[in-house]
């Protein structure tokens, strides 16, 4: 009964000090819906269904970073105060493309990284460049959406905002075709790398950048059919009068050896029709070793021991 007093006392000595906050009204959330447009430069290849964006909600008036949030494939709830925004969404979460600069429209850029030292060590044993530009990985597809959006003020008549956002490829993409090969039975594998690429792209303005880069990128082998299949993207190509675009291939043998080839395509990349025909003949030598270690085992040589037991 004491401590019960007691407990009263304490309760109405502190409750003159005590404030009823009000409760602050949360933000309006907002539904905003994502149309994927898969299709790319090549009828025959279809872009990944990524599996999240991430929805930037930049100041209409300063294009200065104000809100994001992650949604899925087909978009997903977002917080977000009333105002007019530019909503930028772009695939969250790629193999090689990065973001940088998201604080503002002006800035946001995409790009990849570099490449390892061992396949640049293979690049530059070829090279003649006193200077080379960046190496680069091959960008993934960055699907992105922008546009002007308006979220009301919250009122009772108000009781849902639907956005909708349209995103699709800022990457380029194009497919080189070799079959003029003899000697593809040699080959163990290859490997592609393409000059003269724009290095990265400013998602926010919606336009390449004019550093020049040279992009690295796997072959295909395919002995059967006898040919060399490989598909690159870009985030764009240089041009000017100056510009000129190489491509080089590495073919390591079986015997551990590198054979290399380069070939002009200014004008190919420069057609409507982003595939490739390599149509120069190439001729890969039978190798002289196997290029790996090889050991050997004598025959075995017998020898009879009497081994007398006790």
């Amino acid at each position: 009964m004491r401590k019960f007093v007691m407990g009263i006392a304490l309760l109405l000595l502190f409750l003159p000090s005590c404030q009823f906050l009000p409760v602050y009204e949360r933000e309006k959330s907002v539904q905003l819906e994502l149309g994927l447009d898969l299709s790319n430069d090549l009828d025959e290849e279809v872009i990944a269904v990524p599996d999240y964006f991430k929805a930037c909600f930049y100041g209409w008036d300063n294009g200065q970073l104000n809100h994001t949030h992650f949604v899925g494939s087909n978009g997903g709830d977002v917080t977000v105060p009333s105002g007019t925004y530019t909503l930028l969404v772009y695939t969250f979460g790629t193999e090689y493309v990065q973001i940088r600069g998201e604080n503002s429209l002006e800035t946001i850029e995409a790009f990849t990284s570099d490449i390892t030292s061992s396949k640049l060590k293979s690049y530059r044993r070829f090279s003649t460049k006193a200077v080379e530009d960046p190496i680069v990985y091959t960008p993934d597809h960055l699907l992105v959406a922008k546009g002007e959006v308006i979220v009301p003020e919250f009122s009772g008549s108000v009781q849902r905002v639907d956005l909708h956002a349209d995103a699709s490829t800022v990457v380029q993409t194009f497919v080189f075709e070799m079959t003029q090969l003899t000697g593809l039975e040699y080959v163990e594998s290859a490997e592609a790398f393409v000059t003269n690429q724009c290095r990265s792209y400013f998602i926010g303005r919606g336009e390449a950048s004019d550093d020049a880069c040279t992009v690295w990128f796997p072959v295909e082998v395919n002995r059967e059919e006898g040919s060399l299949r490989a598909v690159f993207n870009t985030f764009g190509i240089r041009t000017g009068e100056e510009s000129k675009t190489y491509v080089h291939f590495i073919m390591r043998d079986t015997g551990g050896e590198e054979h290399n080839y380069s070939m002009d395509i200014t004008e190919k990349v420069a057609a409507p029709r982003h595939v490739i025909e390599i149509e120069e003949e190439i001729d890969i030598p039978e190798p002289e070793g196997t290029g790996g270690f090889s050991p050997a085992v004598n025959p075995w040589q017998g020898e009879e021991i009497d081994v007398p037991i006790g």
